[in-house]
């Protein structure tokens, strides 16, 4: 149980009628496990809701000495605890019952925080490729009590963990088999680098030839396989065609996939890659990796080549030409299906050929002008578009004061 949220309460909720008759209090000293005071611990009291959970009584942070007090207590049946992160205690410390009687002495009580923290760092690679792996998924126990596992969070650079005492250690990640690791007892204080390879679980691949649409193969395309599963990671590692068109995305992980096929210097782009209701537009395939490890085959027809759009920004009431600017073309069919093309300078641009778009140009310093209609292109025809655009107009710094 955590106990952080105890000791770091904002306020101590009780009666006022309570506070005002009877009270008591508790008082001692924080230690290490060698019987050592402990400044700056945050020390806690709670007692038990009727729902199960714990309601702050009272908090107090130890002095040189490792001394507190907490004042002001009702009567009644309480837990202690103590921590302080920065200092290698960390909020999972074990709870200290304690009675507080009214108009009494203090309840007094020595509490053993035991020996401070070790920390780990850990370095896992993939026992193929020898990269790291991110995403880790890591639970620390103590040899022999599978009860206590503690799971420690990815992004912690370096997690505080038991000392003085050994550590079975478990490692994982999405699509790798677990790797154990057995740690000896580490020093309170100490910093231990761990080193692991975690094996990659059944994978398997998607291999085959990209065409365009008259079915010759296409040489150096790149063939990005984006992951579809559960656990969402994003897209793997992109693979390029041979000289027959050929590919091979291996290593992969059970699940779907979309291939998404691109060769700008051939015309090819992935931007309209499976726009809806546009019929000569190539469509995304999806491409199901077993988990059996085997290879699927399949063709990526990667349609038509595109056609090549020239446009020139002028400035509406000067005529002169604008030299930077943003070109946005989206699917006349589905108007959240498109690209942007930033340009330094003008110069022409891939478009989607057998297809209808249209075309929106922005310059900083100017309102984005109107959407303009490109009915359907032919592939490798050249367009040239002027647009010309409206600064934009500042707003009204004062009122008009008569």
């Amino acid at each position: 149980m955590r106990f952080a949220c105890i000791a770091l309460a904002a306020a101590v909720i009780f009666s006022p009628l309570a506070a005002y008759s009877q009270s008591g209090c508790v008082a001692g000293v924080v230690v290490d496990n060698l019987g050592q005071p402990l400044k700056g611990m945050q020390v806690g009291l709670a007692e038990h809701t009727w729902n199960g959970g714990q309601q702050p009584a009272g908090q107090a942070v130890t002095d040189e000495s490792g001394a507190f007090e907490i004042d002001g207590v009702p009567p009644g049946q309480y837990e202690l605890g103590a921590s302080n992160d920065a200092i290698g205690y960390p909020g999972t410390l074990p709870l200290r019952p304690v009675v507080i009687v009214a108009s009494a002495p203090c309840t007094t009580i020595t509490y053993n925080a035991g020996a401070r923290a070790a920390k780990l760092k850990f370095m896992v690679t993939d026992a193929v490729t020898h990269k790291p792996v991110s995403d880790l998924s890591i639970l620390v126990s103590p040899a022999g009590e599978p009860r206590s596992r503690m799971s420690i969070r990815p992004e912690v650079v370096e997690p505080q963990v038991p000392s003085l005492a050994k550590l079975h250690i478990e490692i994982t990640a999405q699509g790798y088999s677990q790797s154990v690791v057995e740690l000896p007892a580490l020093k309170p204080g100490e910093t231990r680098e761990i080193v692991a390879a975690i094996a990659p679980k059944n994978l398997g691949c998607i291999t085959g030839t990209a065409v365009d649409d008259s079915f010759a193969p296409v040489k150096g395309a790149t063939i990005a396989p984006i992951f579809l599963g559960e656990g969402f990671i994003g897209g793997q590692t992109p693979v390029q065609t041979d000289d027959k068109g050929r590919f091979k995305a291996d290593r992969l992980l059970p699940g779907d996939y979309n291939l998404y096929p691109e060769k700008e210097s051939d015309g090819f782009s992935r931007l309209w890659v499976g726009w809806l209701d546009q019929p000569g537009l190539p469509k995304v395939q999806r491409i199901t990796v077993p988990a059996t490890g085997e290879c699927k085959r399949v063709t990526v027809n990667m349609g038509a080549r595109g056609a090549w759009l020239n446009v020139t920004a002028i400035d509406g009431a000067t005529q002169e030409q604008l030299p930077e600017m943003v070109i946005t073309f989206l699917n006349s069919e589905h108007r959240r299906q498109g690209g942007s093309v930033s340009l330094a300078e003008p110069r022409e641009v891939l478009v989607p050929s057998h297809a209808k778009f249209t075309v929106q140009v922005r310059a900083k310093g100017y309102r984005t002008s109107e959407s303009i209609q490109v009915d359907s292109l032919m592939p490798g025809e050249k367009k040239v578009l002027t647009v010309p655009l409206q600064r934009e107009v500042a707003a009204a710094t004062a009122a008009d004061p008569g």
